[in-house]
């Protein structure tokens, strides 16, 4: 991690919500990074696998709602998880407008394999905190963000 200069003088930056969460998304941007160097995936790569393991058929729509992301933004994340077969395209109902996606089982047996490292990641990501204080950031992120939801344990 790396530590701001400490002779400037941030005025009230420190103690901006959308200052902090910034520095918390570049940190969570450089452990992934760090976590994953040999492996061809992003982050937004990894939500996206993630999110359509667990629902084979998911809808190009609904990744873009669950990753607050737009559909080109989605469209360029997949382009190289198609062009590698590690993720199926689908028409939906027959309808060509509807896209879904589903994991080949190319794309399955590899993200089984490094989806692992996640737990690394993230214990990285919160090193220095114990286990009441990570579980309460999580807590406040999740009510912040209005995904309090079904949520599996944290990892220890």
């Amino acid at each position: 991690m790396s530590t701001a200069p400490k002779h400037l003088d941030y005025g009230l930056l420190n103690s901006l919500g959308g200052h902090l969460f910034r520095h918390a998304f570049l940190r969570g941007q450089q452990v992934f990074a760090e976590v994953f160097a040999e492996e061809a995936i992003t982050p937004l790569q990894f939500m996206t696998l993630e999110l359509v393991s667990r629902n084979p058929g998911v809808t190009h729509k609904d990744v873009c709602a669950a990753m607050v992301s737009a559909p080109s933004v989605l469209t360029t994340t997949l382009k190289p998880l198609i062009k590698e077969g590690v993720l199926l395209r689908e028409r939906k109902d027959g309808d060509a407008r509807r896209i879904g996606y589903r994991l080949s089982p190319k794309g399955a047996a590899w993200f089984a394999k490094i989806r692992t490292r996640i737990d690394e990641a993230e214990n990285r990501l919160f090193e220095g905190l114990d286990k009441t204080q990570r579980n309460s950031l999580l807590a406040a992120l999740r009510h912040l963000t209005g995904r309090s939801g079904d949520i599996l344990p944290p990892a220890d």
